[in-house]
């Protein structure tokens, strides 16, 4: 650990919070916060309970603690998101009333299309849901949500009025229909908190060492649960980073975290500037485009020197798709990709996803996706049809026997680690459907390159990364209005520039859908430390020797060979013996004559590379 690492880890027991800025560690600092406190006696195990925001962010936390040993049986830290740490406490506190659980709802949508009825507006019930969502985060109830949407500038996909009336008709549907959504757990437990002093104190006394991870990212009810466990101690370690706040849209409130060394008296405050995942390039590109938020911004680039950063300009979106699948190729064909799980596309929009998966599929390089395969939403909802914790057993025994899907399988070793673990009440499939909502993480992985959004891409790194779109009406996106949402733009940019440890590209389109767009101006402080060239190769290491001729066609032959290994095809496959020859004897300056020596397509998918290799046949040694 660095000095600021270890000042974190082992400071007072008293209110402590940390700003850990991208690559800083914050996950190591947090982890080995709980395993000094437990060493050290100050803490008990079974006492600690700490927050994350995604499942994934938590079974990596989880897995920390094993392996520092503090986490190895019911004893032992609990580690959760709000949501699943709510359905925990929500489902103790009925069992121990006798009542019956609720069930989470599975198919939002379809309550929602209930609400709404014959109204015009079922076709965008997704982004109704979106509102609702938003309202509940914030605390606002349906009789209160216009003149609040209305007051705060509030965009919204229908008027105001009209979704507080379809708001109110789905909260209704809900308790006629007993049922919850997500955040439903939350308020649950924290009316129940307010209400009744004797639960209250019971939640207290079992957690009495708090930590919260993105903290950030809080939105006022999550941060009323955070306060409700809290209650008046100061036993809390909160870590975040307020350049990476980008979730206002969604009810976030950046303020909270902002503001809570002056709620609870005696906080320290703490900073962690290292960043050990971007490279110095990488690093004064995103510091440059942080620039345009008053937010004063420290950080120092811990890794050696690496590639510069390019970016690059094309006509079009379809263009653009082209020219990334040509990045990706040059930063592989250069020996970077050990993998194409290494490298990553980020877009700002969904709407952008299409065209460059298309490209990238159409180039031969692999495309991994996020969403969920049809055949696990199937599995989880064949478990869910258990009635009993035997019927659940007799279902995994029947999957691991029988079953040759891997997703099946899966779905069967989680539905294992559920039933090992202590739940109160009764066990169904119901019950495990909620558990797999909220706390299950499918660590299953594929090779391909990523294709996801900014807000997706969050807590995530790479080797390479391309940011896709960086151009005028994405970046910042025409949607941000206020100066709020122009300055969390600029912090989502942040985010999706550090996401890169060793190679960034960037890419924009002059226009877009028949508009003009252009490069975006967060990126005017940064042409001073990019390579905007036409070449997506490196120069040369300089060196005192004399000049050499090396054959173009070894060249080729190397460049081939590199190529094939990392596309796991045979080197005739890149480019057969015959025309390697003729690119030798014909040395096409461009992608059209070298397209009529490998065709078009293949001209795309090579060009770059190809043309680097012919331009720079002599090189020094």
């Amino acid at each position: 650990m660095d000095d600021d690492q270890r000042a974190a880890v082992t400071c007072p027991e008293t209110a402590t919070v940390v700003h850990a800025g991208a690559g800083s560690g914050k996950t190591r600092v947090l982890t080995h916060r709980i395993a000094y406190r437990v060493a050290t006696g100050t803490a008990q195990a079974e006492r600690i309970l700490a927050i994350t925001f995604t499942r994934e962010a938590a079974s990596e936390m989880r897995r920390r603690l094993i392996h520092l040993g503090v986490a190895r049986d019911s004893q032992s830290v609990t580690v959760g998101t709000f949501h699943a740490v709510a359905l925990a406490l929500l489902r103790q506190r009925l069992a121990d009333l006798h009542k019956p659980m609720p069930a989470i709802i599975h198919n939002r949508q379809q309550v929602m299309a209930s609400a709404i009825g014959d109204n015009p507006l079922a076709a965008r019930a997704r982004e109704l849901l979106i509102e609702v969502d938003w309202a509940h985060a914030r605390l606002i109830a349906p009789t209160s949500y216009a003149q609040t949407a209305k007051r705060l500038g509030r965009y919204a996909p229908a008027p105001h009025n009209e979704i507080a009336t379809i708001y109110k008709k789905y909260e209704q549907l809900k308790l006629q229909r007993n049922v919850l959504d997500l955040d439903d757990l939350i308020t649950r437990v924290v009316e129940a908190m307010r209400t009744d002093n004797a639960y209250a104190q019971a939640v207290r006394w079992r957690y009495r060492h708090l930590f919260v991870d993105e903290a950030q990212d809080m939105n006022p009810l999550q941060y009323e649960l955070f306060d409700a466990i809290r209650g008046q101690r100061a036993d809390v370690f909160v870590v975040g980073d307020p350049m990476q706040a980008i979730y206002g849209w969604n009810g976030s409130d950046k303020k909270l975290f902002d503001e809570l060394p002056e709620k609870i008296r005696g906080t320290t405050v703490l900073h962690l500037p290292n960043n050990y995942r971007c490279s110095p390039q990488i690093l004064t590109a995103a510091t440059a485009v942080a620039q345009h938020v008053e937010h004063s911004l420290d950080v120092r680039a811990m890794r050696p020197e690496s590639e510069p950063v390019v970016a690059r300009g094309y006509s079009d979106p379809e263009s653009e798709a082209v020219g990334i699948s040509s990045m990706l190729w040059s930063y592989a064909s250069r020996g970077g990709a050990n993998s194409w799980k290494s490298c990553a596309v980020l877009v700002r929009t969904n709407i952008q996803v299409e065209v460059i998966v298309d490209a990238l599929v159409a180039s031969n390089i692999p495309v991994r996706t996020s969403r969920p395969p049809t055949e696990l939403t199937s599995a989880i909802s064949d478990a869910a049809q258990s009635t009993s914790r035997n019927g659940l057993a007799t279902w995994v025994t029947d999957v691991l026997t029988e079953s040759s899907s891997e997703i099946q399988r899966w779905v069967a070793e989680q539905l294992q680690i559920f039933l090992k673990l202590d739940h109160p009440g009764a066990i169904d499939g119901r019950t495990f459907a909620s558990w797999m909502r909220t706390n299950a993480s499918d660590q299953r992985s594929t090779e391909g390159v990523e294709v996801l959004t900014f807000h997706s891409a969050k807590g995530r790194e790479w080797d390479c990364v391309v940011v896709a779109g960086a151009e005028v009406g994405l970046l910042p996106h025409t949607s941000a209005i206020t100066k709020d949402q122009q300055d969390e733009e600029v912090r989502l940019a942040y985010v999706a520039l550090t996401r890169a440890s060793q190679q960034l590209f960037i890419s924009w389109c002059e226009t877009r859908k028949g508009r003009t767009t252009g490069r975006s101006a967060l990126l005017s402080n940064i042409t001073n430390s990019i390579d905007t060239s036409n070449e997506t190769s490196t120069t040369a290491p300089k060196r005192e020797s004399r000049v050499k001729v090396v054959s173009l066609e070894d060249e080729l032959h190397n460049w081939r060979g590199r190529r094939a290994r990392i596309i796991r095809q045979l080197p005739s496959a890149v480019l057969g013996d015959h025309e390697l020859r003729l690119i030798v004897r014909q040395k096409p300056a461009n992608i059209e004559e070298l397209g009529k020596i490998v065709g078009p397509m293949t001209a795309k998918q090579i060009g770059p590379d190809v043309l680097s290799i012919i331009a720079r046949a002599s090189i020094t040694v």
